[in-house]
């Protein structure tokens, strides 16, 4: 029986008023009621989505550091913690520390809004995601959508960001969010297409039990699933895909002039971004959650959290592709950055879309490949 997230949080906050009530009648009457359990149950999701997902951020820039150290033949971080593992933490607190400037000139509401508003759409994916067999953070039906949708807003943020800051570096960065934007975000969504084509639905939770029975999709779509990691690594801005940041040229892009926690938070959006791509690139292409069998896994099948540890452990691989791409490919340019998404990406988009359209007609899902 599948169970939700928000399930969890009903039953628990029903249970902590149900409490409340008993133990103090009189000083808090009517707390126990429908509306107050409602809102006590979206509180306890959201704070679990949150400390969730900055744990996860904050390992996958360890993770990144190591592997780029071991890419460059060096050490990596290595002495904050053990394996400089607390070294995030230790970075963290000095960019707390530091004072943030507002620039004279800049649009103070756009200024502080954008980063915020960075983080928060970020962090709502996350409630779409499924995470392990039974077990998935809320019921839509079109969960799918809702996540591409909210990604597709970050851009418009960065451009707020880096117009309310009055910076021409932040200006000419944000300008080049809304160009890449544009020629990538048409071949993400014919990749995404072609999984509709074979699963009948935006349910992401449907598209992942549809891989239990017929077999990751990565194998029939291996095509979609080259062009929608492309096109995900220029949506999260990564390497070589990152020219709204470029530091040789921009100095940081169209976060110039944001400092102290403010840049703290935005570079920490980064890796939230590059963790939901990761979520979706697994989800859509590389499920499903049970550990595969085999004499090795068989102790673990029983553990209650093998689920969600096998699902995190293919994202953190799937994120390693993406650190291992930053260490070998150089930035493009910008002419090269978009013929590349209008003159390459589009055209091998179109023909994956093609390519499912044939499965289907030739009996999808009845040919059926190994399944993991």
């Amino acid at each position: 029986m599948t169970t939700t997230l928000y399930g969890v949080a009903q039953g628990l906050s029903q249970l902590l008023l149900g409490t409340l009530a008993r133990v103090l009648p009189s000083a808090l009457a009517g707390v126990d009621s429908p509306g107050a359990v409602e809102a006590l149950a979206v509180i306890i999701v959201g704070v679990i989505i949150l400390a969730t997902s900055m744990v996860n951020a904050i390992v996958l820039i360890w993770w990144e550091r190591k592997l780029l150290g071991r890419f460059m033949d060096r050490r990596g971080a290595m002495h904050v913690g053990f394996a400089g593992l607390l070294q995030n933490f230790a970075d963290g607190l000095k960019l707390f520390r530091k004072q943030p400037l507002t620039p004279a000139e800049a649009d103070r509401l756009g200024y502080y809004l954008a980063p915020a508003a960075y983080l928060a759409t970020s962090l709502m994916i996350l409630g779409f995601l499924p995470i392990s067999t039974g077990f998935i953070p809320g019921v839509a039906p079109l969960s799918l959508l809702m996540a591409l949708a909210i990604f597709s807003f970050a851009p418009f943020f960065i451009f707020v960001g880096a117009w309310s800051a009055n910076n021409k570096y932040s200006l000419i960065g944000g300008m080049r969010t809304a160009a890449q934007l544009v020629a990538y975000e048409i071949p993400l969504l014919f990749a995404v297409v072609s999984v509709v084509l074979l699963t009948g639905s935006f349910d992401l939770n449907t598209i992942v039990m549809d891989q239990a029975k017929d077999g990751w999709f990565a194998l029939p779509l291996v095509l979609g699933l080259i062009v929608f990691t492309v096109a995900m690594l220029a949506e999260v801005e990564r390497i070589p895909f990152d020219l709204p940041e470029a530091e040789a040229e921009l100095v940081e892009g169209w976060n110039t002039e944001y400092g102290g926690m403010l840049f703290a938070m935005t570079m920490l959006t980064d890796y939230l971004r590059g963790l939901v791509a990761s979520y979706l690139i697994v989800l859509l292409f590389l499920g499903w959650w049970p550990l595969p069998a085999g004499p090795l896994t068989a102790p673990l099948v029983s553990f209650p959290l093998a689920g969600i540890l096998w699902f995190q452990v293919k994202v953190y691989v799937v994120f390693a592709v993406f650190v291992w791409i930053r260490a070998s490919l150089p930035r493009v340019r910008t002419d090269q950055l978009l013929q590349i998404g209008w003159k390459r990406m589009i055209p091998l988009s179109l023909l994956n879309v093609v390519w499912a359209a044939a499965l289907v007609v030739w009996g999808w899902p009845h040919l059926r490949w190994p399944s993991v």
